[in-house]
C-alpha cells in the first residue's frame, strides 16, 4: 500500500467515529473474513481472541508479532477498507517495544490499533496509567515519524478484572481515559461494560470517542447511539458463531452420512 493510500484511509477511519451513528465492527480474524465483511462494511478490525485462535494459540501476545505482520499484510492487501488492529498489549512491556510493535503493523497497511492496560509480564493485571500512557505516546510519536494518523483505540480493563464495584470501575476506567488522552490516544475501548446508565455516563466523563464491545446484557445499537457511543465491536464473537456453525454441519454430516444443504458438490 502507498502512503497517500495508507493516509486517507486513516482519515476515513477516524472519521467513521460519528456522534449517533456508531461504527460496528464485525471482527475478522483472517483475510477470508476481512473480504466477506469488507464487503458491507465501511472498515475492518481484527479480534485478537479470534486471530489467535484461528492460528492455533491463546490469546494474550502468544500469536508472534512477524506471524501477526504478516497477517496484517494479507489482510490489507485484499481490502479496499481501512483495518485496523488489536495489538495487545503493544508486545511488550515498554514503551520502545510498543513503539516498535505499531511501527511493523503501519508498514503492513493497518491504521488503527487497539492498545489494551490489562495485560503485563504475561499476566492479566491493570498496569499504571501512566506506564500504559507511557506507551500510548511512543506509539504515537512512532506514527507521527511514519507519516501516518494512526487511531489509538486504548483499552482500559477494569470491568473485565473485576477492580471493584460498577461504579468503581466506571471512575477508574474515566480517569485512565484522561490520561490517555493526554498522551494521543483518540477512542477508549471498555470492555465489561454494559450497563447504559454506566455508559452514558462514561460517554460525559470522558473526551474521547467511547468504544463498546458486544457481550451478554450489552444494549441494544440504537440505545448505545442515544447515549453517545461511537464505536462497536463484536469482538470475539464471529469466530465463536462460526465454528460453532462448522461444527454443527460436521457433526451432521458424519451422522447422516449426507452432505447436508449447503454441502451439495457444485452448489
Amino acid at each position: 500500500m502507498d502512503a497517500k493510500t495508507q493516509q486517507q484511509y486513516a482519515e476515513t477511519f477516524h472519521a467513521l467515529h460519528r456522534k449517533g451513528d456508531p461504527l460496528v465492527l464485525f471482527n475478522a480474524w483472517d483475510a477470508a473474513t476481512a473480504k466477506a465483511i469488507a464487503k458491507t462494511s465501511p472498515a475492518v478490525a481484527t479480534s485478537s481472541g479470534a486471530v489467535a485462535s484461528a492460528l492455533g494459540y491463546a490469546d494474550g501476545e502468544n500469536v508472534p508479532l512477524d506471524m501477526l505482520t504478516g497477517l496484517v499484510s494479507r489482510m490489507t492487501a485484499a481490502v479496499p477498507v481501512p483495518v485496523s488492529i488489536d495489538l495487545e498489549a503493544g508486545y511488550g512491556d515498554t514503551p520502545e517495544a510498543a513503539a516498535k510493535s505499531a511501527s511493523d503493523i503501519l508498514k503492513a497497511g493497518a491504521v488503527g490499533i487497539n492498545i489494551e492496560d490489562g495485560l503485563s509480564e504475561g499476566k492479566r493485571q491493570l498496569v499504571s496509567p501512566e506506564r500504559h500512557a507511557a506507551k500510548i505516546k511512543a506509539v504515537r510519536d512512532a506514527a507521527k515519524d511514519l507519516g501516518v494518523q494512526l487511531f489509538i483505540n486504548a483499552r482500559t480493563d477494569p470491568f473485565l478484572l473485576k477492580f471493584g464495584s460498577p461504579d468503581e470501575c466506571m471512575n477508574e476506567a474515566a480517569r485512565r481515559a484522561k490520561v490517555y488522552a493526554e498522551a494521543g490516544a483518540d477512542g477508549i475501548f471498555v470492555p465489561g461494560l454494559t450497563d447504559l446508565a454506566l455508559i452514558e455516563k462514561f460517554v460525559q466523563l470522558t473526551p474521547l470517542p467511547v468504544n463498546i464491545m458486544v457481550t451478554q446484557g450489552v444494549p441494544a445499537l440504537p440505545d448505545l447511539a442515544g447515549v453517545g457511543v461511537r464505536r462497536v465491536s463484536l469482538g470475539p464473537w464471529p469466530m465463536m458463531a462460526a465454528m460453532r456453525i462448522i461444527g454443527q454441519a460436521a457433526a451432521a454430516v458424519a451422522a447422516t452420512r449426507q452432505y447436508g444443504t449447503f454441502l451439495q458438490p457444485g452448489g
